[in-house]
């Protein structure tokens, strides 16, 4: 197996797909400091888009985790 085979392999698991899921989550709130004119809206739009469509594990635990307290996330 290749590495480009075991990285996509690894971003369809439930892990990768956590992962991946937190990076956008943390990217998007980074994204959304930047002053206007600056701040690039359609890439926070297109990110939140995948995070909420293919990747909104860690968004859900993140929830849950305010929701009904710690020990859920790190």
């Amino acid at each position: 197996m290749t590495i480009n085979e075991m990285a996509r392999q690894f971003s369809n698991s439930l892990r990768g797909r956590y992962i991946i899921g937190q990076a956008l989550h943390i990217a998007i709130g980074e994204l959304k400091k930047v002053p206007l004119p600056h701040r690039e809206e359609s890439n926070i739009a297109d990110m939140e888009f995948l995070m909420n469509e293919l990747f909104p594990i860690y968004s859900a635990a993140l929830q849950a985790k305010l929701t009904f307290g710690k020990g859920m996330i790190g």
